[in-house]
């Protein structure tokens, strides 16, 4: 603080810190050049610049969002039995923590897809941030995972996937249904449609898919608020722990509620785990259970996310590359 240590500063002496302070770390002078400026020695303008960042008057902040912790990303890997994770830095709100992980997520995309790839997309506001962030990509074509939920237009699949194909120059294939439906019978019509039809047929050719990930027990899923109590208290009695493109997973990486997907308009599991390359994008640590269930089920080769959610995960038990050889059901 000030000379006399203990002693808060006088009203001349905090003015000397502020200009200081100003002269040293606004305008960029030597501090041989701020101890000209002032009047005083440099050994008192170290003393003034050491005073101000005990008063709070400098704080010095490191803007490290959307910056890869590579090492924490190689923990994470091997201790979900994945081959790729990328883990970034963020802070702030859960929408501004989203917002990193899009990002990292699409640079990801942008510097691995190869021309003529098939790239499915689900949906999330995860995946929405990503598509915001999208740089140019090879000429591929992308379809979409799953229908609709909810009236967001900006949020919508279809958005993203038209987004997706615009940076790419490929073809987009949407898919103008509902996800989930009131009944198997009402499913089945809507797949036969021919624009749906003609999507359900391209998910036997993927060969990259990006998923967001649903938490469900703690509750962080836009599928568990937009069912019925009904439907979410059916669920939790089965045991769902996490969700990807509708598909539905217990903590041991289970499929559970195999009767629910039959009334959803998505891709089905068998055709998600052969997929060759199934990059999960996640954010927050409140679904560290979740990723790890997904993993687990063998439903994702590589994720993205965020410092909290890798730590997070990385405390609880990790995967036997032996139970989640592409699944477990």
């Amino acid at each position: 603080m000030s000379e006399r240590r203990g002693v808060p500063p006088s009203g001349e002496e905090r003015a000397l810190m502020v200009r200081a302070a100003r002269h040293y770390y606004v305008d960029d002078m030597s501090k041989m050049q701020t101890a000209d400026a002032l009047g005083v020695s440099r050994f008192k303008v170290a003393r003034l610049l050491e005073g101000a960042r005990e008063l709070g008057i400098v704080t010095i902040t490191v803007d490290d969002a959307g910056v890869p912790v590579p090492e924490l990303a190689d923990a994470l890997a091997a201790h979900l039995g994945l081959s790729r994770a990328v883990v970034v830095e963020a802070h702030g709100a859960q929408a501004e923590v989203r917002h990193e992980v899009g990002a990292a997520a699409a640079a990801l995309l942008g510097s691995t897809l190869r021309q003529g790839e098939v790239l499915g997309l689900a949906w999330g506001r995860t995946l929405t941030g990503m598509s915001h962030s999208m740089p140019p990509l090879p000429r591929v074509d992308v379809v979409q995972l799953t229908g609709a939920l909810g009236t967001d237009l900006e949020a919508s699949p279809v958005e993203v996937v038209r987004r997706v194909a615009l940076r790419s120059g490929g073809s987009a294939q949407p898919i103008f249904a509902p996800l989930v439906l009131d009944d198997p019978r009402t499913a089945d019509a809507l797949r036969r449609q021919t624009d749906v039809a003609g999507a359900l047929r391209m998910f036997d050719h993927l060969t990259t898919a990006v998923v967001a990930v649903g938490s469900w027990d703690p509750p962080n899923s836009q599928l568990l608020t937009a069912l019925s109590q009904e439907d979410r208290q059916a669920m939790h009695e089965a045991g769902v722990r996490a969700e990807v493109a509708a598909i539905l997973v217990s903590d041991t990486g289970e499929v559970v509620s195999p009767e629910f997907a039959r009334r959803c308009i998505s891709i089905g599991v068998d055709q998600l785990r052969r997929t060759p390359r199934i990059v999960a994008a996640a954010a927050g640590a409140d679904k560290a259970r979740a990723v790890t269930a997904i993993a687990r089920a063998g439903l994702c080769t590589e994720l993205v996310t965020d410092r909290a959610l890798a730590e997070a995960v990385l405390s609880l038990d990790g995967v036997d590359p032996a139970v989640a050889e592409r699944g477990t059901a």
